[in-house]
């Protein structure tokens, strides 16, 4: 079993070397934090102060370090002003949607906020409720007022258990299709999905496709989607063009972890094309490995052809969707048929394509590409894929679905 220390000699070593944000950032501050490592400090003391050392970087969702022994808190919060509202909770977290936290461990919510306002990136509040949940695990008690004004401590637990929900679905009002995607991980669930509403899909009249809060996945999963969401006739091309290309990382690591991984997937019964392809891009790791940063250009959703379909698509986004949410937010935008309803997007695509490192019962995820905007001020860090038609979050909207509405309403 690894040491504490050597865990964190490990991280700055591929924050050096192998994480696509070494260009930019090469180890940050690493002495300052490795000096407060002992290896006898409590798990979670050490937990906290690698996260916050990875947090001075600044890249959200693609380089985080994770404990398997600390679970989901079961419960999601929106910040405005000194209170944090429950918008989301489990059943076995003592939690209802509406309740307000007011403290915790004592500390008011904006005392909190600047205790740990390295967590938070300098995000406004209304971007900063996906970053709370990962702060409160540190945290032991919650001062909560409830919708009838009842005030009770209530101690954060870290196994509830949530009911099970569906990551892909749809409905249908009328002459218009509800897609929601949760993510886009499953690209067989996701077909079958397109599949089971093909018919409808071909015939409605407005889209709406749901991508709130989705966690990301494969680019290749939303690509069945774009010919109905693109000018009938037209390549998908002639209207979303990159303006600069994305490289990737070729540290001797990241090749090697690169490959293994790809060999997992050549076991077993996969198509002929699917084999070919993999083999290809084992191949392009041999042949790359320690070159370090190389342009990669390949061409998106090259030769897919608009058709007949829906005569509006509406996307209806937040600041939870992230990596390949954000790459299909921005891919939509670029389409005169499409409107982006909601909030921005997480904006995390400029570093992507992440690798994973385990360390015994902790897991490190960094990225391994670096889209070259960045050098122009053009990256989406802490911005996102703006939208067409914003609807800021308010507590008003707990129990509601307001941008769902205003897309049904849309003509």
């Amino acid at each position: 079993m690894m040491t504490n220390k050597e865990i964190f000699k490990e991280i700055v070593e591929i924050m050096r070397e192998d994480s696509a944000t070494c260009k930019d950032y090469g180890t940050g501050n690493s002495q300052e934090y490795e000096s407060q490592i002992s290896d006898d400090m409590d798990r979670k003391d050490f937990l906290h102060l690698v996260q916050e050392y990875l947090a001075t970087f600044g890249v959200e969702g693609h380089l985080l370090f994770t404990d398997f022994s600390l679970e989901k808190i079961g419960f999601s919060v929106m910040r405005q002003d000194d209170v944090l509202y429950v918008i989301k909770a489990n059943k076995d977290t003592g939690l209802v949607s509406e309740d307000k936290i007011v403290a915790i461990d004592g500390f008011s919510i904006k005392e909190l906020f600047q205790r740990e306002k390295t967590f938070f990136m300098g995000e406004t509040a209304e971007r900063e409720g996906k970053i709370w949940s990962a702060v409160l695990k540190f945290y032991n008690v919650l001062t909560v007022i409830h919708p009838d004004d009842s005030k009770e401590d209530i101690s954060i637990i870290h196994n509830t258990k949530g009911r099970e929900t569906e990551c892909y679905s749809f409905e249908e009002y009328d002459d218009t299709l509800y897609l929601r995607f949760a993510d886009f991980a499953d690209l067989d669930a996701i077909n079958q999905l397109l599949s089971k509403c093909k018919c409808i899909l071909e015939k409605c009249k407005k889209l709406i496709v749901d991508v709130r809060g989705n966690g990301g996945g494969a680019d290749s999963a939303f690509v069945p989607l774009l010919e109905y969401c693109f000018p009938e006739g037209e390549f998908v091309t002639d209207y979303y063009k990159p303006e600069y290309p994305i490289e990737i990382n070729y540290s001797v690591r990241n090749c090697k972890d690169r490959i293994e991984n790809l060999k997992k997937y050549l076991v077993g019964d996969i198509p002929e094309e699917m084999t070919a392809m993999l083999n290809t891009m084992i191949a392009n790791n041999t042949e790359n490995m320690g070159k370090g940063f190389l342009d990669d250009d390949d061409e998106f959703a090259s030769g897919i052809i608009g058709k007949k379909g829906p005569e509006k698509v509406l996307i209806i986004t937040d600041e939870s969707c992230g990596s390949s949410g954000d790459a299909f937010a921005e891919v939509m935008s670029c389409s005169p048929k499409v409107t982006l309803v909601g909030r921005p997007t997480m904006g995390i695509t400029d570093f992507s394509n992440c690798n994973v490192v385990s360390f015994d019962n902790f897991r490190f995820v960094y990225p391994t590409s670096r889209d070259k905007r960045i050098d122009y001020g053009k990256g989406l860090a802490h911005k996102g894929v703006p939208v067409d038609y914003y609807i800021p979050w308010s507590p008003e909207h707990i129990g509601k679905d307001v941008e769902l509405d205003y897309c049904l309403n849309y003509r």
